[in-house]
């Protein structure tokens, strides 16, 4: 009788460690699919963080800088009210904001790959289209011409508004491989 109990305890015991066991190889399949797919943030960079950037350079050039941007010389600005009626401060053929906010336009620069997202636009462009690299020229300013700074990409990142941005962002793409993972996709 007593030898009959150790049994049962014995077939018990290594039932519990074959269940554990289990548990335990399933978690760390389930961390290996987790892991594969964080690898590769190209997803993130497409779907979530250069969207969000587009978004916030149209905003820049539909509020002219956030307020932060040079008003135009009064000159400058009478004679392109006729020759460019209602563009605003960094807009005449809307080329730059083109290729600034949306990947495929000409000039537009947008690489992603697993470890890296580079967004911007390209100034060979705008120097063998227009003669000069304007970005440039407007991003950095040139008191020579008398050209005030009027940054596009400088003021994406001003500011806690970005950081926490791009967190959520961070954080609603790390729920959604989670849970890509979790449905054993790798």
């Amino acid at each position: 009788m007593l030898s009959e109990t150790l049994e049962k305890k014995k077939k018990r015991t290594l039932n519990m460690i074959h269940i554990h066991f289990d548990a335990l190889l399933r978690t760390e399949a389930f961390v290996e699919r987790v892991e594969t797919r964080l690898t590769d943030a190209t997803r993130f960079w497409t779907d979530f963080l250069a969207p969000f950037i587009w978004d916030e350079i149209d905003d820049i050039f539909d509020s002219e800088g956030n307020g932060r941007w040079a008003g135009l010389d009064p000159l400058y600005a009478a004679r392109k009210g006729v020759t460019h009626p209602g563009k605003g401060i960094l807009e005449r053929e809307g080329s730059y904001r083109d290729a600034a906010t949306h990947p495929n336009r000409p000039g537009s620069i947008a690489e992603y790959s697993a470890q890296e997202l580079v967004l911007g636009v390209s100034g060979g462009y705008f120097e063998s289209r227009f003669g000069a690299n304007y970005p440039a020229l407007h991003e950095e300013g040139n008191d020579e011409t008398n050209l005030s700074a009027r940054p596009v990409y400088e003021l994406i990142a001003a500011g806690e508004r970005f950081e926490e941005r791009v967190g959520q962002l961070g954080d609603k793409y790390l729920q959604e491989e989670i849970a890509a993972a979790e449905r054993g996709n790798r």
